[in-house]
């Protein structure tokens, strides 16, 4: 049985892997501080106004988002 000739993969690119990798991490912000808000009015008496929760679901999307593309940098 033979082996068909599979060309070889092309190397990744370091720069767009590292640019990647940056904006995925600054796409990690917008939940860090989304949780830090969350704490911050866990522990406040006053109750959470209803306004600051799509806000806050919206930031976790694009924390996901940042994830994802962090995941994608160094699986490709």
């Amino acid at each position: 049985m033979t082996v068909p000739n599979v060309p070889p993969t092309p190397p990744r690119s370091v720069v767009a892997t590292a640019l990647l990798l940056i904006l995925g991490l600054l796409l990690l912000a917008p939940g860090l501080c989304a949780v830090l808000f969350i704490k911050e009015y866990a522990s406040s008496p006053y109750p959470t106004p209803s306004g600051f929760i799509p806000l806050w679901i919206i930031s976790f999307i694009i924390s996901a988002a940042g994830i994802a593309l962090i995941v994608y940098a160094f699986r490709r």
